[in-house]
């Protein structure tokens, strides 16, 4: 089955859930944008890769042509090597996305929080997270979509230390987390992604914050929809 009437982007597409939004997505329409700092070489003949300045987004003409966004940019406090930075890249940049692609005309995004975002936190992660929630629910959306996983599985290019070790704490308790705790289980990027596309193209004009339970039924849903394995 192919999607003919929309066209969806994906910011973060080199990334662990961005990879397989952009793998799923190619294969639902017939075009898909992959926005990036940086030149990414896709093998899907169907993925348009568009560099674009992350510094200057409020006129940004090529978010008019899409209908859907989909936000799975974040780095780690390593990697970007300061608080300040972490906040600009997982803050700053996701916030200035979705505001300036809805000023554009898009009014359908799904986006990668997590668990446990708080933005009154002491803690960085998800202090950053809970304050992207607590702002972009603000932002006049037909339909805002956020994704709220534990640990995310799958095969990263870079190392995380921190989150290879909360993959092996939660292998050996994902069994016992029930009730409450169930939000807290380790998923597959791929999981996620298909959960965010099938709530972003199937949900009505309204906010949907999906945690563990929602994500599987989602991923579960969308399979048996477009009929993928």
């Amino acid at each position: 089955m192919v999607i003919k009437t929309d066209l969806p982007a994906v910011v973060g597409s080199s990334g662990l859930v961005g990879s397989f939004l952009i793998n799923n997505l190619s294969v639902l329409y017939p075009k898909v944008i992959s926005y990036s700092r940086r030149k990414i070489h896709f093998d899907k003949k169907n993925v348009k890769n568009l560099i674009i300045d992350f510094n200057n987004l409020e006129n940004e003409s090529s978010f008019k042509e899409i209908d859907h966004l989909y936000i799975a940019l974040g780095t780690t406090r390593r990697k970007a090597g300061s608080d300040k930075n972490f906040e600009l890249v997982d803050y700053h940049y996701c916030i200035n996305l979705a505001r300036s692609a809805n000023k554009m005309g898009v009014k359908r995004i799904s986006i990668i929080s997590s668990v446990g975002s708080d933005p009154n936190s002491v803690f960085l992660y998800p202090r950053t997270k809970g304050m992207l929630e607590r702002d972009i629910i603000k932002i006049p959306l037909d339909h805002l979509n956020i994704v709220k996983p534990g640990i995310i599985l799958g095969e990263r290019i870079e190392t995380r230390v921190g989150e290879n070790l909360g993959k092996i704490f939660f292998s050996l308790i994902d069994k016992i987390l029930f009730g409450s705790f169930k939000k807290y289980k380790s998923i597959s990027a791929n999981d996620i992604s298909k959960a965010m596309i099938f709530q972003l193209v199937n949900s009505k004009k309204n906010l949907k914050v999906l945690y563990y339970s929602d994500l599987k039924k989602s991923s579960n849903s969308f399979q048996s929809l477009f009929n993928i394995d």
